[in-house]
């Protein structure tokens, strides 16, 4: 799979974390009434799961090792995108990248249904 793929295919789920955990937030400020709030808040949008993290994981308990993770990956999506990928352990890396996204999904998920019980 071309290097180029790969890094837009996780800077896909690092858009789709962020997203989770801007929503995640809201779900939490907002408790009941997040439901007759659009959520779309122009002039407000973030755009990196590492920025999301650190701005929403002290309010959901979300633990900070967590965004170092992100900002790890961050700058392996640039490298994917922009650079080559060297190493024989290049396609490890991206699966152990994959495998993070979804633990760190299931943190946030986690942190609102622990919240909201």
């Amino acid at each position: 799979m071309p290097t180029k793929l790969i890094g837009n295919g996780l800077r896909e789920l690092d858009l789709f974390l962020t997203d989770l955990i801007v929503e995640a937030r809201r779900i939490d400020r907002l408790g009941p009434a997040a439901g007759r709030d659009p959520g779309v808040h122009p002039g407000s949008r973030i755009y990196c799961a590492a920025e999301a993290w650190r701005r929403a994981g002290p309010q959901l308990g979300l633990a900070m090792e967590g965004r170092a993770r992100l900002r790890q990956m961050r700058a392996d999506q640039n490298r994917h995108c922009f650079g080559g990928v060297r190493g024989d352990d290049a396609e490890s890396r991206m699966q152990h990248a994959c495998a993070d996204y979804a633990r760190l999904a299931r943190d946030v998920l986690t942190a609102v249904r622990l919240r909201s019980a």
